[in-house]
């Protein structure tokens, strides 16, 4: 076996096995982790997103392809979603689209990102996670209900961690090491925290909605598909960049579509049934786009 293929398998099962304990522990137990989640929004993803980046090398110019590469997906996927789901008479079910732009952009790469492409891999993930986040929060809060919680997204830890990092990048200040522990620290607990809290999530959610997942799932990936092509040709991003991008635009629904779905009045359910059926495709999918970009 390869180098390279062994550190995907192996990346690949410590990140889904991970998320398979805590989905076990959580149909044990069901026991409530609000509060755990949102110090890890608050806190802990703050912390490695704004130490991935200040300890990163990204220049500026991978900044804006990793910003119009996401905005390029996330459109692709809900122009791609309004249109076959009118043409198929679901043009009423508008909470689908949801699960089809907006992927995982945090639970499960960030793990894949650190194995796989190091530091500088993680560093321009967060940047997309970061496009995606504040997405959700405004495109995703109109489509849900035409807006009301808009200001939720900017109230975001991880969004000011970002872009207090990119501006201190830009303007070339680095802090002192002494000063720099207290992130890094924080951050450590970022990765599986994430992962035991994505496994929490599914396991509170049913396969009930089957057309529908059906449906969206194929729709999920093959936007993604569309997407990359997209910005492979715009776009011309290299080297490291180019596979995380490409990572990126091939992920599982986000379970936060979920929540913001069911806060709208809208079938959650069915928004369920997508985020798990896109999530065990992406086991046999995650291998296949890590193994073909490495």
């Amino acid at each position: 076996m390869s180098e390279n293929l062994r550190t995907v398998l192996g990346s690949v099962i410590e990140v889904f096995g991970l998320v398979a304990i805590a989905y076990l522990y959580a149909r044990r137990t069901r026991f409530d982790l609000t509060s755990t989640m949102r110090i890890g929004m608050d806190i802990f993803i703050p912390c490695l997103t704004f130490s991935a980046i200040m300890d990163s090398r990204i220049a500026v110019r991978e900044i804006g392809v990793a910003t119009g590469a996401t905005v390029i997906q996330i459109g692709v996927g809900l122009l791609m979603g309004w249109i076959v789901l009118r043409a198929i008479g679901w043009g009423e079910k508008r909470e689908l689209l949801m699960p089809i732009a907006f992927v995982n952009a945090s639970n499960l790469p960030f793990p894949l990102l650190l194995a796989n492409f190091h530091t500088e891999g993680l560093s321009q993930g967060v940047l997309s996670y970061t496009v995606t986040n504040v997405a959700i929060f405004t495109i995703g809060v109109l489509i849900l209900h035409g807006g009301g919680r808009i200001r939720e997204g900017l109230r975001e830890p991880a969004l000011w961690a970002t872009l207090i990092a990119v501006l201190l990048r830009i303007a070339n200040v680095r802090l002192p090491e002494m000063a720099m522990r207290i992130p890094r620290l924080a951050g450590l607990a970022a990765v599986p925290l994430m992962l035991f809290l994505f496994g929490d999530s599914l396991a509170r959610t049913r396969l009930t909605a089957v057309r529908e997942a059906i449906v969206a799932t194929v729709l999920r990936y093959a936007s993604g598909l569309v997407a990359i092509a997209i910005v492979l040709r715009l776009l011309h991003p290299e080297g490291t960049l180019r596979k995380v991008l490409i990572l990126y635009a091939l992920l599982p629904s986000a379970i936060i579509n979920v929540v913001l779905t069911e806060r709208a009045g809208r079938d959650s359910q069915a928004v369920a049934s997508v985020v798990l059926l896109t999530t065990l495709a992406g086991i046999a999918i995650l291998p296949l786009v890590l193994a073909l970009v490495r």
